[in-house]
């Protein structure tokens, strides 16, 4: 039985949020903002109430799905009815607002317009003109601001110019958001399994922390955690490998297996 006081909603959702400072910035500089991230959120909060009456072994009923997951009844209704189904969660019809930078662009593209557009103009389509058909509570300029942080239009001469080629996904960087997640996922899997499931086998999630240190202190501790990682690193993925050898074909080798390792200093 889990010794984590999950009761004190209060004292758990601010270690969450504490979280939350880093993820938000991550969704922020992606272009996620806060009406499409709890939309998204979403089923994954149905999934999980869904998961945790079964573990308590109760009926997941609509009102006990709706009371633990803090989801309107009609999304609930939604989620259940495409699971019933067999299709993914996100195939549910519930409400889920789309930002209006990416409608903005969406329309853009829709209508055909060039590529090319005046940010103002009286006798032909204009940006301005686009914005204020998505949303009249949006400032035309805001929502330009916003395209230009992101890379999605450039200004020039008073035009706005699509870049489409902005739409294309850097496969590198890409692949280093899904390494970055991974690993925080298998950081997270580990740490909450010892809160949740202390009378089971701990995984090792342990960090050393010291404080009170000049620039030339953190520089040393810096590249002498590197030595550490590249020294001890090579010798587990040597026997990683040496196991994946031995493993190579048996009915049960079906798992999977993650060692890491983070540095981090802050003032």
């Amino acid at each position: 039985m889990s010794k984590l006081p999950t009761n004190d909603a209060e004292f758990n959702l601010q270690q969450v949020l504490v979280l939350m400072n880093y993820l938000s910035q991550w969704l922020i500089r992606s272009g996620v903002g806060y009406t499409e991230f709890t939309a998204a959120l979403k089923p994954i909060f149905y999934q999980q109430a869904m998961e945790e009456l079964q573990r308590i072994d109760q009926k997941t009923t609509i009102s006990a799905l709706s009371l633990l997951s803090g989801l309107h009844r009609k999304d609930v209704t939604a989620y259940k009815e495409v699971a019933a189904a067999g299709m993914a969660l996100t195939e549910a019809t519930v409400s889920e607002p789309v930002s209006v930078p990416s409608r903005v662009i969406g329309l853009w593209i829709a209508e055909g317009w060039k590529e090319s557009l005046p940010f103002h103009s009286e006798t032909e389509n204009s940006f301005e003109h686009l914005v204020k058909r998505v949303s009249t509570e949006r400032h035309p300029r805001s929502v330009l601001n916003e395209l230009l942080r992101l890379g999605v239009v450039l200004e020039e001469n008073e035009h706005i110019l699509l870049q489409k080629g902005q739409f294309i996904p850097d496969p590198s960087l890409q692949e280093a958001r899904k390494i970055l997640t991974n690993n925080l996922q298998s950081h997270m899997a580990a740490g909450l399994h010892n809160l949740f499931q202390p009378d089971q086998i701990s995984y090792l999630e342990q960090a050393i922390c010291a404080d009170e240190l000049t620039e030339e202190s953190i520089n040393i501790l810096h590249d002498q955690s590197l030595k550490l990682w590249q020294q001890y690193s090579l010798q587990l993925l040597k026997l990683a490998s040496e196991r994946c050898a031995l493993d190579e074909g048996k009915a049960d080798a079906n798992k999977s297996f993650r060692f890491g390792v983070y540095q981090h200093d802050s003032e």
